[in-house]
């Protein structure tokens, strides 16, 4: 655990975003999906809280978009109520179906979204909301976040403050609503609270090996760590369902 917080610490500070894309993945190859998600919320919390303070200039960003946000949490309150009664074998080939998404983003890009803009208020909606369900059942709402947001041509720094406001806003509701939800969850919540000042070391070290690291370097490295670690996932599922027969 101590490794792989400190992996996607650094991997979300040196790109902006990527926590929970690389910690819950690497997490739910050890535990099952819901023990995945418990043990890494409240670090995910911590290390958005800092990405989503740097940069200033909120206006252009937290001012114009907060409203994406609203929709990601009332999404994330359905996604966190599927993962607490949903098998976690559905869920898991759900998080490396996610990745697999992650990995065709820029085909998906090119897409005709032009739609989203004509009727930007539906397209937040969907978005967001699917983003949420997502972010509460796998830990993972990056795609049709990156997805939509790109569509609307925002600035790397205002594009990285919405997709860290989201996920502030998501995380620190699941975390409430997994709090309350049974003895089990809290035991792994609190568990988690030591990850947390480990989560933001790692991630300020990731800030300071930014300028130091190409960026299409690193971009591909991660593609393929999480192309590998997708098929982990999927070979998982498969072989627990072999045992069972």
């Amino acid at each position: 655990m101590i490794a792989i917080i400190v992996i996607a610490g650094l991997a979300h500070g040196t790109i902006g975003f990527g926590f929970p894309l690389v910690s819950t993945p690497l997490v739910a190859l050890l535990v099952d999906i819901k023990t995945a998600v418990l043990l890494t919320v409240l670090p995910n919390v911590a290390v958005n809280m800092i990405s989503i303070l740097r940069g200033g200039n909120w206006r252009e960003s937290i001012g114009k978009y907060w409203p994406l946000a609203l929709w990601v949490v009332a999404g994330t309150l359905v996604g966190s109520r599927l993962l607490l009664t949903v098998p976690h074998e559905p869920l898991q080939i759900v998080l490396a179906l996610m990745i697999v998404v992650f990995l065709l983003q820029d085909r998906l890009r090119a897409l005709d979204w032009s739609w989203s803009k004509r009727r930007p208020q539906l397209a937040a909606c969907l978005f967001g909301l699917t983003a949420g369900v997502l972010s509460g059942a796998v830990n993972v709402a990056m795609p049709p976040l990156v997805i939509y947001l790109m569509t609307l041509e925002l600035t790397p720094i205002a594009l990285t403050q919405t997709l860290n406001l989201c996920f502030i806003a998501g995380k620190s509701v699941q975390a409430l609503a997994l709090g309350v939800a049974d003895a089990m969850s809290q035991k792994l919540l609190y568990a988690s609270l030591p990850l947390i000042p480990l989560a933001a070391a790692a991630v300020w070290a990731g800030l300071r090996l930014q300028s130091r690291i190409s960026g299409e370097s690193y971009r591909g490295l991660l593609r393929k760590v999480l192309a590998a670690i997708a098929v982990a996932l999927v070979a998982q599922v498969a072989w627990a369902m072999i045992r069972a027969r």
